[in-house]
């Protein structure tokens, strides 16, 4: 019953031109911390660039936009290249919702795995562990984590 409401509360929905405004901010705003921790400078230009590149889908609570989700599918697996929520709609559950999503979207397109990189100081570290994520490989400032889908 639990998940069936909040399958009719939440969707993603294909973003368009005129959400990479709104995905932009998000992510400067979410990321500043990890950026200033690490010592990287942030770069609007090249998250433009990118964003033409990718597969990127608005995440929606009860019609209104909560998140975004960015994809790109890379030698037979689907690697999640952003997910990005507001802070006030952190810790509902949504982003275990979205990353079973994700884990769907893989098995529809074929993609034996699902990858992605994530901050060493990121919390969503413990999610991504819950959900069958392992450790691949890192940088120094970042984790890179997959699971066979």
């Amino acid at each position: 019953m639990r998940a069936a409401l909040k399958e009719r509360r939440l969707r993603l929905s294909p973003a368009k031109a005129e959400d990479l405004a709104f995905a932009r901010e998000l992510t400067r705003v979410n990321m500043r911390e990890y950026y200033a921790r690490y010592g990287l400078i942030w770069q609007p230009d090249a998250f433009d660039a990118q964003w033409w590149t990718r597969e990127s889908y608005l995440v929606e609570k009860e019609g209104a936009v909560i998140g975004f989700l960015g994809l790109t599918i890379e030698r037979g697996y689907l690697y999640v290249r952003d997910i990005q929520l507001i802070e006030a709609h952190r810790g509902e559950g949504v982003g275990a919702w979205v990353m079973d999503r994700v884990s769907q979207m893989a098995r529809d397109r074929g993609c034996g795995r699902t990858r992605l990189k994530v901050f060493k100081s990121n919390p969503a570290t413990d999610l991504y562990l819950r959900l069958g994520y392992t450790f691949a490989g890192e940088e120094s400032a970042l984790f890179w984590m997959e699971r066979v889908d």
